[in-house]
Formats: C-alpha cells, sequence, structure tokens
C-alpha cells in the first residue's frame, strides 16, 4: 500500500480531518472571540502605561487582527493530533488484544511511523509559536505557556505516575484529563493579546466543562453496543448515572454560558431543555437511537456554545 493511502485511512478511522478540523476550529474560534472581548480594556489600560514610560507612539483604539485564526488553528491541530498520536501508544497492549481491527494492531500504520509524526508536529508547533508572538509585555508568555502544556500532556501519557490507581477510578482520570482544556485555552489566547487570567476564569471553566461533556457523550452507549475491554460510562456507572452525569455538566455549563452572553439567557434555556429532553429519553428508553441522539444532542449543543462566543464581537 503507499504512503499516502494508508495515511488516509488511518486518518478516515482514527483522526478524521474534517470531523476534528471542525470542532478544532470551534474551539479556537470561541477563544479568538472572547478574548478579543476582554482585550480592549486590557490594551487601553497597558497603552497609558506605555505611553507614560516610553516615547512610542501606539495605537489608541484595538484592533481585531483575524489572520491570528491561522496560526492558533495549527498549533491547536497538532496539539489534539499528538493526543491521538500517544492515545495509540497507550492502548496499543489493550487494542491488540480487544480492537485488533484498529490501523496500528493490524499493521497498516507502525509505532515508528506515529513516533516520526509526533515529533514533526512537536517541532512544526514550536516554530509558530515562536514566530507568531503577541502581546506588548510578554512574547515570551506563548512559549512559556506552550512547555507547560507540553509538561501536562507528558505527565498525561504517563497516567500521572499513578496508573494503576487511576485506572481503577475513570472518573477522577477525566478530572484529571480534561485539565488539559484549560491550560491549552491559556496557550491559545496568549496568541491574541496578553491576556488577564481573572478575565478568563468563566471562558476557562467553559472550555473545562466542554471537554468533559465531549469526553462522556462519545462513550454513551446502549447496553447492545457495549464492547469487551472498552471502559465506556455506560459500562461503568450505568446508563442512568452516566445519562445524569452528563445532564449535570450540560445545565452548569448552560449556566455559564448565559453568564457570559447575558442577553441571550432565554435561547440558552430552551437550547439546554432540548438537550436535558433527549437525555430523559435514553434514560427511559435505553435505546441504540436514544444513545446515538444523546451523543449527536450534546455535540451540537458543544458546538452551538463555541459558535456562540462570536456573538460577543
Amino acid at each position: 500500500m503507499n504512503f499516502i493511502k494508508k495515511w488516509y485511512i488511518y486518518q478516515k478511522e482514527r483522526f478524521p480531518i474534517l470531523k476534528y478540523g471542525i470542532y478544532i476550529f470551534a474551539i479556537v474560534f470561541s477563544v479568538f472571540c472572547y478574548c478579543n472581548y476582554i482585550a480592549p480594556k486590557i490594551y487601553i489600560n497597558q497603552i497609558e502605561i506605555l505611553k507614560r514610560t516610553t516615547n512610542s507612539i501606539y495605537p489608541s483604539k484595538y484592533t481585531i487582527d483575524y489572520f491570528k485564526l491561522i496560526p492558533m488553528f495549527c498549533v491547536a491541530f497538532l496539539q489534539f493530533l499528538m493526543v491521538r498520536i500517544v492515545d495509540e501508544f497507550k492502548d496499543y497492549e489493550e487494542d491488540c488484544k480487544y480492537r485488533p481491527y484498529r490501523p496500528v494492531p493490524r499493521g497498516l500504520i507502525t509505532l515508528k511511523e506515529l513516533k516520526i509524526l509526533f515529533i514533526i508536529c512537536i517541532i512544526i508547533q514550536f516554530f509558530i509559536t515562536f514566530i507568531c508572538k503577541a502581546g506588548a509585555f510578554a512574547p515570551i508568555t506563548q512559549i512559556v505557556l506552550l512547555l507547560v502544556l507540553w509538561g501536562y500532556f507528558f505527565i498525561m501519557s504517563k497516567g500521572y505516575f499513578m496508573k494503576k490507581f487511576i485506572d481503577k477510578h475513570l472518573l477522577f482520570e477525566v478530572f484529571l484529563d480534561e485539565l488539559m482544556m484549560p491550560i491549552m485555552v491559556m496557550y491559545l489566547a496568549s496568541f491574541v493579546y496578553d491576556i488577564n487570567l481573572l478575565m478568563m476564569v468563566p471562558f476557562l471553566i467553559m472550555s473545562y466543562l466542554v471537554s468533559w461533556i465531549v469526553e462522556i457523550a462519545r462513550k454513551v452507549r446502549c447496553k447492545e453496543d457495549e464492547e469487551k475491554g472498552v471502559r465506556t460510562y455506560t459500562a461503568v456507572l450505568g446508563i442512568k448515572n452516566a445519562t445524569l452525569l452528563l445532564s449535570a455538566l450540560e445545565v452548569v455549563l448552560a449556566c455559564i454560558q448565559g453568564i457570559i452572553l447575558k442577553n441571550y439567557t432565554i435561547s440558552v434555556i430552551c437550547l439546554i431543555l432540548a438537550v436535558i429532553l433527549i437525555n430523559i429519553g435514553f434514560i427511559t428508553k435505553q435505546s441504540r437511537k436514544f444513545a446515538k441522539l444523546t451523543e449527536l444532542s450534546a455535540n451540537i449543543y458543544i458546538f452551538l456554545v463555541y459558535f456562540s462566543m462570536g456573538l460577543l464581537l
């Protein structure tokens, strides 16, 4: 099999570029919009300080640079690809035992090839971060945040050095894993401007909740679709408890979204009610149809949450 064809098959099965690309763009777009919503206040204060301490001339008005979406998307895409590659290494033995049909266990792509791809991702990500500097005071912040992101990613890939404990406590593992998203959000925010951490708190909480919802929704299944050796949330917690947990997270997310989008509270309430009704349907029917609807409604909801940040501009 030729080089292009085998990588095309791999991405189709394990990392669909179009599907993941849209999701990653939604994240980047929301970070970009929120940061440009809060940045003008920070910008004005910093420019006043610079004018008093230097003789340089600075624009008095903050302007939005939409071209920053390009490097932000590139580094975010590479980070998600790196997560997928590391998961291939972590799950290799389990996949060989329970899921030999996947690309790596069946020999389509080797771990060595994935390792080379991982190194290429790191080089490109660092290069983009180094050349796409932003902010008036601390361009080095981007590099520091990238190193923090890589550091946490490394610890996560090692099972936080307590793999046996983590493997027995699924929710605790998710609690730790999803902390990577707020770190990545801060890293992406640094491409826009010198963002104030305190002002980012609502969005950081929102991104963390979304990450939880994505993780749980993709592993919510009816009983006949459960696979041996696959830890889904419905298998571990039961359909009712897993769906209730998902619903609780979605309700909290709606509250945070309502706080950020103060003028669109009614729309947010209507949206979350529709999602919760579908979840109730899954708890009641516990069918394959409602399992798929539960996952689909959660995914549609988070897309709407992310893209709704465009209303801030």
